[in-house]
């Protein structure tokens, strides 16, 4: 590359090209739905929930299963009333279910717990008395 050219962060290239800047506009627009409906939900169900369109009038939500888009939707006309109140009007809500793809899934699955350190429970056995404890404790070593 030369040094002659000057850098053009992408954050500015984005910004610039019309076609980029409307499509980053508008995922900042959902982002800021997404955390503001999200901030009215149960947080179980707020953690599944995004928005995916604002058209219309009308604000899409998407849920990846049909029992989460009826805990949505009975929560509709509170949702809207404090949607109004931080000024995000819409003539209408819309629950719509997209299960999750098994990419989505394996990204969405927390990793394995690591096993637990042995020294502790080592020295946790050599102190205890002997009784049923103590030989769960010792059995617990074996497997590890």
């Amino acid at each position: 590359m030369s040094s002659s050219k000057s850098f053009n962060p992408l954050a500015r290239a984005i910004e610039t090209e019309p076609h980029l800047a409307a499509w980053l506009r508008r995922h900042r627009l959902e982002t800021a739905l997404t955390n503001a409906v999200r901030a009215h939900l149960p947080r179980l169900v707020a953690s599944q929930v995004r928005v995916t369109d604002l058209r219309d009038g009308q604000l899409e939500l998407t849920v990846p299963s049909g029992a989460l888009a009826t805990a949505v939707r009975q929560r509709i006309p509170e949702l809207s009333a404090a949607l109004v109140s931080q000024f995000h009007e819409f003539n209408r809500i819309r629950v719509r279910v997209q299960p999750l793809t098994a990419s989505m899934v394996t990204s969405a699955v927390p990793a394995r717990r690591p096993p637990p350190a042995l020294a502790p429970l080592q020295a946790l056995a050599k102190r205890l008395p002997d009784g049923p404890l103590k030989d769960a404790v010792s059995r617990l070593i074996r497997k590890k």
